[in-house]
């Protein structure tokens, strides 16, 4: 693991000051969205705060440094959740509340990350209650580091005692630089298709570069969009049926599409500028934008967070694709009205 965030200069400043002027914060949350970095940004903070050379960024050099770099240190307690992202509260989480109390074995604080709440469905209230009595008064060694997609996982009384950072996309330069070094045989047709599918996202990069379910989702995205371009039914349905028989690909399809949509929105009430768009294929959402109204982008919007309201609710996948290809069909054959 790389010591370093690309992007988001102001939350790493504000990191920087904090420890440089001794007022580390011990209850921080981390919020973005999904393969923007909250999870690095927790470790590159606990690096921070553990450094030797207390310079206000981890040095990358020292022995804490590289404990953390080569997850090894054992200050830094990363906190699991159970394969459905649930903490199991009588083995993770009050067995933290209990350890807090004995003090660091080799350096000043030790550090409880505990990642993506927001998958935590039906423990993440559960876990923070049993958390907010050392969020509110943490011993003097303890730090503790949440992250969720979005603030609104979190409690008020959390939100009110706890430092919010939030992370963001970087620029095309920023994710091309991450590329070009941690991937440095690739070559640069494949690196610019990355960033373009990343749209500022170093996560969905990595996944693009290594061919993960992100990588199989952008393609059957695109295809969905190029199938409504030339109101070709049987190509629509045949993108969508790609992912049938497997839940998360179909999902991710149908959200990567849902913001294709949403980029095809923005431009129809003319702003096509190229920071606002979040797809992973800009160029055929302008295109939707000149086939459909602005209604006609709305609802096929509308379509896919639908799709994938019902994966999420565990409906039959096979009627729930058939269901989304028809409604998508319907709106090209009206013509995008």
């Amino acid at each position: 693991m790389q010591l370093k965030v690309y992007g988001n200069e102001e939350t790493v400043g504000l990191v920087r000051r904090m420890i440089q002027k001794d007022r580390e914060q011990r209850s921080v949350m981390i919020h973005g969205d999904k393969g923007l970095g909250k999870k690095h940004l927790a470790s590159y903070i606990a690096a921070g705060y553990l450094c030797s050379r207390h310079s206000g960024e981890p040095c990358g050099e020292c022995k804490s440094c590289r404990m953390i770099m080569h997850g090894t240190h054992p200050d830094v307690i990363y906190v699991k959740a159970n394969p459905n992202g649930n903490y199991i509260i009588d083995e993770s989480i009050r067995p933290i509340v209990a350890d807090a109390a004995v003090m660091p074995n080799e350096s000043r604080y030790k550090v409880y990350i505990i990642p993506d709440l927001d998958r935590s469905v039906s423990t993440a209230v559960a876990v923070q209650n049993i958390l907010l009595k050392l969020i509110e008064e943490p011993p003097e060694h303890v730090v503790v580091i949440m992250t969720a997609r979005s603030k609104e996982v979190f409690l008020p009384t959390v939100i009110s005692r706890t430092l919010s950072l939030g992370v963001s996309c970087v620029s095309e330069q920023e994710s091309t630089q991450y590329l070009k070094e941690n991937y440095p045989q690739a070559d640069d047709a494949d690196i610019a298709a990355a960033v373009s599918a990343g749209r500022g996202n170093i996560g969905r990069c990595k996944a693009y570069m290594q061919k993960e379910s992100f990588f199989d989702a952008a393609a059957i995205a695109r295809e969905i969009c190029e199938g409504l371009l030339t109101a070709n039914e049987y190509s629509v349905l045949k993108a969508v049926f790609a992912a049938d028989g497997k839940k998360q690909l179909a999902r991710e399809s149908a959200e990567l599409f849902a913001e294709i949509a949403r980029d095809a929105a923005v431009c129809c009430v003319g702003s096509a500028e190229p920071e606002m768009s979040v797809s992973c294929y800009e160029q055929g959402a302008h295109k939707l934008s000149t086939v459909l109204t602005p209604s006609g982008c709305e609802r096929i919007y509308e379509t896919a967070i639908d799709c994938v309201g019902r994966i999420d609710a565990n409906c039959n996948l096979p009627l729930t694709l058939s269901g989304f290809a028809a409604k998508l069909s319907q709106v090209v054959k009206q013509k995008g009205k």
